[in-house]
């Protein structure tokens, strides 16, 4: 009798264990990690003070160690830009170069568990290693993104203003409980934020409605 209730309490351990844990095969970053770089890319693209560059034509030139957000961040500044003065292709065109040098962009993940460790047991009919029970983890993911702009004479290269240094970050956390209960989500880029529709918008009848 005691070795059942040995053998029902092994197997309880195990499910619970077993239910605490879930595994993906994920390509490239996923779409939580995208969307956390751009909107940390985006807020601190908004620190920026643009009423500098009101009239001018722009060539806009970034710089950075990693070159992968480099086309994001090129055409959030083309838009921003382009409300109160132009960017421009050469440097002929341009009454000043900016430079956009990119000091830090990416993400952040910290982890946290708690939990019962795992149980080794001698025990011929149980398996030799059960896992443990998870108690508590979280799961914290930090978007950030750094930047810091000069203007330069597009000929002769004089450096003529500096934008202090600008930074934009973002969060998304994920906890559960006992292996069962969440993950409860919370972030400040979700939910999206709200649809504004344009004077006089209709929206389109989906197929029935008509």
């Amino acid at each position: 009798m005691a070795r059942r209730n040995l053998l029902a309490a092994l197997i309880c351990t195990l499910f619970l264990a077993g239910c605490s844990t879930i595994s993906s095969q994920i390509s490239g970053r996923t779409a939580t990690e995208q969307y956390l770089v751009t909107e940390a890319i985006q807020r601190a693209i908004d620190n920026v003070r643009w009423s500098r560059l009101s009239g001018q034509r722009i060539k806009l030139e970034i710089v950075g160690v990693q070159e992968t957000e480099h086309k994001f961040i090129r055409s959030a500044l083309e838009k921003e830009a382009s409300h109160g003065s132009r960017v421009v292709d050469t440097t002929r065109q341009a009454d000043v170069r900016m430079t956009a040098m990119v000091r830090a962009v990416g993400t952040d993940i910290w982890v946290s568990n708690f939990g019962i460790p795992l149980l080794v047991t001698a025990h011929p009919e149980v398996p030799s290693n059960v896992g443990g029970i998870s108690l508590y983890n979280s799961n914290l993911q930090e978007g950030y993104c750094r930047m810091d702009f000069f203007g330069t004479h597009p000929l002769t290269d004089q450096v003529l203003w500096r934008i202090p240094v600008v930074h934009g970050d973002s969060y998304f956390k994920t906890t559960t409980f006992l292996g069962l209960f969440g993950p409860y989500k919370s972030s400040d880029i979700f939910p999206e934020r709200k649809l504004i529709r344009p004077k006089g918008y209709v929206p389109i009848p989906r197929k029935g409605e008509e």
